[in-house]
């Protein structure tokens, strides 16, 4: 095989195991969400924007090799090239790795990225309020502690989400963080926007 035709290979094996990983893993971190939710989620951080993302993180755009002509046109900065650089690479951990591959690229993803995988806009109620309240007077929501209950050891808390300096709404949670998410989401909801 030529190079250009184990790029391509490895690009196809290394697309399908992103999708298993992916799908494993938001299956199992979002217990309570749809089959609908959890493809939107995969389809946003397979994407070729995303994936570009991730790519220039761990140094790979630094790394491809380009023709004259595509260098010239700025490809190394493409997030079409980039994604398939990325998706490459992760067929070659899958290979390398032989019978533990999948295992190592959901490790790799997961080690390196999983802030990126959860970030997703369609999950990131809090990034969304933030937008949304920022865009109407530059003012940020604020979160406080409401309640706490349970053992030390399995908490629950009750987050309020103030605006202009007005209680909007209030969520539960296992983590602050979660109790802070379904908070904006209620608050979204209560003040009518598109949340997707």
């Amino acid at each position: 095989l030529n190079t250009t035709e184990s790029y391509a290979r490895l690009e196809f094996l290394g697309d399908a195991v992103l999708k298993i990983a992916i799908s494993d893993f938001v299956f199992k971190k979002y217990p309570d969400k749809s089959e609908g939710d959890l493809t939107k989620h995969r389809a946003w951080v397979v994407s070729d924007k995303e994936l570009a993302v991730l790519a220039q993180k761990c140094g790979l755009s630094n790394l491809i090799i380009l023709g004259k002509n595509e260098e010239n046109l700025c490809g190394r900065q493409k997030p079409s090239i980039l994604a398939c650089a990325f998706e490459a690479f992760l067929g070659a951990i899958y290979l390398e790795y032989k019978q533990l591959g999948l295992k190592a690229v959901y490790d790799f993803l997961i080690d390196n990225f999983e802030d990126d995988i959860l970030n997703s806009k369609l999950h990131n109620y809090k990034a969304l309020l933030q937008e949304y309240t920022q865009g109407k007077n530059h003012k940020l929501p604020i979160y406080k502690v409401l309640d706490e209950f349970g053992l030390a050891h399995d908490k629950t808390y009750v987050m309020g989400v103030y605006y202009n300096d007005i209680l909007v709404a209030q969520g539960e949670g296992k983590s602050k963080k979660d109790a802070e998410q379904t908070a904006a989401k209620l608050a979204l909801e209560l003040l009518n926007v598109e949340i997707g």
